[in-house]
C-alpha cells in the first residue's frame, strides 16, 4: 500500500487547472494547446526596472511592494508560480504586446494598450493619483485648476512609455519634454530645464522617503486619479486561456480585497498615508 501526501498548495493548483479547463471548454469547443506558462502553472510578469516604493521596489535583495505581495497572494490562492521580469519599460511594454510575456504590473488602461492587453475592472492593483512637481523655491510661481489653462507657455517633464492619465494624456495644448525614468526628471526641474514635472504621488512620496527629490515639492489640486492594473496578453497563442486566467484572477483579487489580510498588507506598506 502506498501513501500520497496533499498540499493545500496541491489541491489550489489542482482546482485552478480544473476551473481554467472548464472555462476553455464553455468559450469553444475546440482550444489550441496551452503554453508553458498556462501548461506549467507559470505566470511570466514583466515590469519597469525601477523601485517605485512603496508599490514595487527592490528591498534587502527582492522584489517586494503593496503590488507584487498583492500579485503573489492571487498566484498562491490560484496554485501558479511567478516570475517577475524587471525591464526598462518600453521593453517591458513590448514583451507583452508580442506575447513574450503573459502580464504587466503597474499598468494604466489606454484605447492604444487595450489593442494587445486585457484589463479587467476587479485586476486593479491601486489608484494613481497624478500631481505637478515643481521647485519649493518656485511652487509660487504656479496657480491652476484642473482645466490646466494658463500653462500653455511652461515645459513639463514626462517619463517615456508613461500614460499619465485620459485627462491628462489628451491635453495636446500642453507642453511636454519626454525623459527616460525619475533620476531625469528630478535632474531637469534642479537644472530648471523645466517647470513642472508629471509623477504619480504615491511615488513621489516613496522618493522622498528614500532621500530623493529634495527641494521638490507636489502642487495642488491633483490632476486626475485613474487606476493601476495587472493586464495580461492578447498576443499570447493561449490567448483565450489568458483572457480567462484574467477573469480568474479578477475574481480572487476581488476576494482578497474584502479580507482582512488585504488591510493589513496596507498596513504594512503604510498605504493610507500614500493617498
Amino acid at each position: 500500500m502506498s501513501f500520497f501526501f496533499i498540499t493545500v498548495r496541491s489541491i489550489r493548483r489542482l482546482v485552478f487547472m480544473l476551473a481554467l479547463f472548464l472555462v476553455n471548454s464553455v468559450c469553444a469547443a475546440e482550444t489550441q494547446p496551452a503554453s508553458r506558462s498556462i501548461t506549467d502553472n507559470k505566470l511570466t510578469i514583466v515590469r519597469g526596472i525601477g523601485n517605485y516604493p512603496p508599490l514595487e521596489m527592490i528591498k534587502n535583495g527582492r522584489l517586494t511592494g503593496l503590488h507584487i505581495d498583492m500579485i503573489r497572494h492571487v498566484a498562491y490562492q490560484l496554485g501558479i508560480d511567478l516570475e517577475f521580469v524587471s525591464l526598462p519599460w518600453g521593453r517591458a511594454i513590448k514583451h507583452l504586446s508580442s506575447g513574450k510575456a503573459d502580464a504587466i504590473s503597474y499598468f494604466g488602461y489606454t484605447k492604444e494598450r487595450e489593442q494587445f492587453a486585457y484589463f479587467h475592472k476587479d485586476n486593479i492593483l491601486s489608484n494613481t493619483r497624478w500631481v505637478f512637481l515643481a521647485l519649493e523655491e518656485r511652487q509660487h510661481e504656479f496657480t491652476f485648476d484642473r482645466t490646466l489653462l494658463g500653462l500653455e507657455n511652461l515645459i513639463i517633464g514626462v517619463q517615456h512609455g508613461y500614460s499619465h492619465g485620459k485627462y491628462f494624456d489628451d491635453m495636446k495644448h500642453l507642453k511636454r519634454d519626454v525623459v527616460l525614468n525619475e533620476f531625469d526628471l528630478e535632474l531637469m526641474l534642479k537644472r530648471k530645464r523645466h517647470d513642472l514635472s508629471m509623477m504619480s504621488y504615491q511615488e513621489f512620496l516613496g522618493f522622498k522617503a528614500r532621500g530623493d527629490f529634495k527641494g521638490i515639492v507636489a502642487l495642488s489640486p491633483a490632476i486626475d486619479t485613474d487606476p493601476q492594473y495587472i493586464a495580461f496578453s492578447r498576443a499570447k497563442s493561449d490567448e483565450e486561456s489568458l483572457k480567462n486566467l484574467s477573469e480568474l484572477f479578477a475574481k480572487e483579487l476581488k476576494h482578497f480585497k474584502n479580507s482582512e489580510d488585504y488591510v493589513e498588507l496596507l498596513e504594512k506598506y503604510d498605504f493610507y498615508s500614500y493617498k
